[in-house]
């Protein structure tokens, strides 16, 4: 039995997206499956450096450019020809068996200096359109495309979520409410698709992490408790390193033992660090 397993990986040229494509090529089983990442970004020369990882029976392509702010069609058309080229390969048509997966890793944090009152039209509706439109619209595209392949066996959609999209803080009024936009988008995706065994989605929070965003988030954030927590988690080592939660959100992937259009945070796996 040979199998070949396709990836999308959004936001692949930095932080958790580039941990994500590092965890995927080193988890193929070297005996009976190809795997194939597709990464997309915004900074080319970022994804060469990651599309150098030396890693057996894995493959790799490049969707550079992509910027979340253009129209929707923009961003899903390179990508959708990306998935239809890799998926004419000599190396997908032979395999017995396809798995399919989707991982929604871009994204931006909104101003954190502003409360809600303080939000313009324009600043809530190109937010949006970063964050949530072009996650959408990919989504929908993947699934469709997915659906129609001969041979496939797994389908499946990954949401780079957070705790913000289940419980509200201060100053992150317009990230918490596409997060948890996204997670409910999943959650009707996994309904529509309760009788289709090969399709399940999941959004994963992969918890306060060590990378540039936390930095930004310690930098610029406007309510004082969550600064100083952030703060106390950073000089204490208590982030999370990107690799490790790239990890266990592939094991849940590989594993296939996860409700469908399930909300699943990295602190349910490992246990809250202690204080």
């Amino acid at each position: 039995m040979s199998r070949a397993h396709v990836f999308i990986v959004t936001g692949a040229n930095r932080g958790l997206g580039r941990s994500i494509v590092k965890l995927i090529a080193q988890r193929a089983e070297p005996n009976n499956e190809t795997r194939h990442i597709i990464m997309v970004g915004r900074d080319q020369q970022a994804l060469e450096q990651v599309a150098q990882a030396d890693a057996k029976n894995t493959f790799t392509y490049i969707v550079p450019s992509i910027e979340l702010g253009k129209p929707a069609r923009e961003i899903t058309e390179p990508i959708l020809s990306k998935l239809n080229e890799v998926l004419l390969s000599a190396s997908i048509a032979s395999a017995s068996s396809v798995y399919l997966t989707l991982m929604n890793s871009a994204g931006t944090i909104c101003d954190l200096s502003k409360t809600v009152d303080q939000y313009s039209e324009e600043e809530v509706t190109e937010y949006t359109a970063v964050n949530f439109v072009s996650f959408a619209a990919l989504t929908s595209r993947f699934l469709a495309r997915a659906k129609s392949v001969p041979n496939v066996e797994r389908i499946a959609v990954a949401n780079i979520s957070s705790l913000l999209a289940v419980m509200p803080f201060a100053n992150w009024g317009l990230y918490a409410s596409i997060k948890a936009a996204r997670d409910q988008l999943l959650k009707v995706v996994a309904l529509e698709h309760k009788d289709d065994p090969r399709v399940r989605t999941l959004s994963y929070a992969p918890g306060p992490l060590d990378n540039d965003m936390q930095a930004e988030v310690r930098a610029s954030i406007g309510d004082a408790e969550q600064k100083q927590a952030y703060s106390d988690m950073h000089s204490k080592k208590k982030l999370v390193k990107t690799d490790d939660t790239a990890g266990i959100l592939c094991t849940l992937l590989d594993d296939w033992t996860f409700e469908s259009g399930a909300h699943i945070d990295v602190y349910d796996i490992i246990g809250l660090p202690s204080q």
